[in-house]
This record gives C-alpha cells, structure tokens and sequence, in this order.
C-alpha cells in the first residue's frame, strides 16, 4: 500500500495505493510535517467526540498531498536540490504525500484529482520557484 521514496537517505514522499487497504492505519512517520491516516471499517465504528487543541508549531517547507479520483497522473519528484528522484504514475485511488522537494506533472486528459496542502498561501512566487533545468 506504501512506497517510501528517498533522496540521500531523507523521506521526501510517500505513494499510496487505496486499492490495497484492509486495515486503518497512518503510514507517516510521526515527526513528517504533515500526516495522512487511511482506514477500512468492516463493522460499525463511533469515535469519541474530540475538539483539536490549538498547537503552535513551526513548519518551514510546504508539503503537498495529490489524490486521483479518476484518470492518470505522471509526476517527475526532485529533492531539494533539483536533482530527478523519480517518476510515479498515479492511476484510479492512489496518492502521494510529497514531503519536500518539488515535481513536474502531466495530467492525462479526463483525469479527476484534488490536492491538498498546508496554508495560508502567499501566492505563486512566495510558495515556489520553476525550475528550468534537469528537467527529465
């Protein structure tokens, strides 16, 4: 259901695959900067009702999370320092968790996706720069 992806032995992504689920679980490491928990409920289940306490923390990059409803995806990864990591091809209820770094994607035609990632946005030029070279 998981793939780790590393660059220079640091977790800059995880690929889900939802297809594959048959247990609840959060595949983040504790300490990721943003968290993504899967679950598959076989009977029925009530939570206990709970408020999230406010929690002042400190995150200095964006982390950024893209899920295919429907259709295909093609996604180039890059670390930090530009360097090509490598390419997943997200299809029907799978997804990734992009940590750090960057990507280049190619959205098939028909293809039904949402993403997701921490705010508040400053807009295009504060939250990113293209990059223009080692493009694959």
């Amino acid at each position: 259901m998981v793939k780790n992806i590393y660059s220079k032995d640091i977790l800059i992504a995880q690929k889900y695959n939802l297809n594959d689920i048959n247990s609840t679980n959060f595949p983040t490491p504790e300490n990721a900067t943003f968290q993504f928990g899967v679950g598959v409920v076989k009977e029925e289940k009530v939570l206990v009702p709970h408020i999230h306490k406010r929690v002042e923390r400190t995150i200095d990059t964006t982390s950024e999370f893209l899920f295919v409803l429907s259709g295909e995806m093609l996604i180039d990864i890059y670390d930090e320092d530009e360097l090509f990591i490598e390419k997943i091809v997200l299809q029907n209820n799978e997804c990734l968790l992009q940590f750090i770094g960057g990507h280049a994607i190619t959205l098939k035609e028909n293809t039904k996706y949402f993403e997701i990632k921490q705010g508040p946005y400053y807009g295009h030029d504060f939250d990113k720069y293209e990059l223009k070279a080692n493009i694959e």
